[in-house]
């Protein structure tokens, strides 16, 4: 009876062990989170961001090196939009092919996935976005001084589109480094129930180019049904940029060759004028030491 009491104890305790050794044996290995994103630009340029990150100290970092692949809708080799290598900001990007516009055709949502690959210091990982076909348009008008950007998001339901409302969207002004600077007072704004979103431009004499041009810009950004959206227009309504080089024809330091400073060229010929005045003032008393010695015969060593 003690034998079998102990036999039941011992089963007991290797039950309650297996969790820990499996634990300690998987705790080498941290955990990668991947995540997938859809792209449209233009309503034309199509593609897919995937990211690799893991939790170090409370905090997301990125990770380098994985490597991914993409697909859309099946993750077999026919639906394989593309191998990526995350860089050093843990991003990979694949351009959806030519070869999968009939797949892309065939629905009006789509499901994009990504699935790493296993390593020394990761398991393998996976991640999915589902979207629906859309599309975005930006448009303008102008009432005398009043100026407005029209925005429009649709979405694909297969036979038609379909006005898309409550969509929240930036939209302004592309500056440098991919920052929209708004078109009004609004930080972001949202389409109605027809699908638009129509935003009174309020930034007046901003610079634009030499024909004052600027670039307005329409972005949802990382919509659940939609994914990133971005749209683009071209219009005259900033201020014309005017290079003025009358500064640089000033006698300058930092002018070319031709406008040195006046006091610089006097400082730097009287420079040269002294050290080859020497030279040529040595040059003659040796040839004058020459000749006194030459009349004088008196051998020169």
């Amino acid at each position: 009876m003690k034998n079998t009491n102990k036999i039941i104890i011992a089963i007991f305790a290797a039950l309650l062990a297996l969790p820990f050794c499996s634990w300690s044996q998987d705790s080498s290995k941290k955990e990668l989170v991947l995540n997938v994103s859809y792209y449209m630009n233009s309503n034309k340029a199509l593609y897919v961001m995937t990211s690799a990150k893991t939790k170090v100290a409370k905090k997301f970092i990125p990770v380098s090196g994985v490597n991914i692949s993409l697909f859309l809708d099946n993750d077999s080799s026919a639906y394989l939009l593309g191998k990526v290598t995350t860089d050093k900001d843990g991003l990979g990007k694949a351009i959806i092919p030519p070869a999968l516009k009939a797949a892309w055709d065939l629905s009006p949502k789509h499901t994009f996935k990504a699935v790493s690959e296993a390593s020394k210091d990761f398991d393998a990982a996976d991640a999915e976005a589902s979207i629906t076909k859309s599309k975005i348009t930006i448009d303008t008008l102008a009432d005398g001084d009043v100026k407005t950007v029209i925005v429009k998001v649709a979405s694909f339901n297969g036979t038609e589109w379909i006005p898309m409302k409550a969509v929240e969207m930036k939209v302004g002004i592309s500056r440098s480094a991919g920052a929209i600077l708004s078109a009004g007072d609004e930080a972001t704004y949202t389409t109605d129930s027809t699908g638009t979103a129509a935003v009174e431009f309020k930034k007046a004499n901003l610079p634009g180019d030499e024909k004052g041009n600027i670039v307005l810009t329409a972005r949802v950004e990382d919509n659940e049904e939609l994914g990133n959206l971005t749209a683009e227009k071209i219009v005259p309504w900033g201020a014309a940029l005017k290079s003025d080089n009358s500064f640089f024809n000033q006698r300058t330091l930092w002018s070319t060759r031709f406008r040195t400073p006046f006091w610089l060229l006097l400082m730097a010929y009287s420079i040269v004028i002294g050290v080859w005045g020497t030279i040529i003032y040595l040059a003659l008393q040796i040839i004058k030491i020459k000749k006194i010695g030459v009349n004088s015969n008196v051998p020169l060593s």
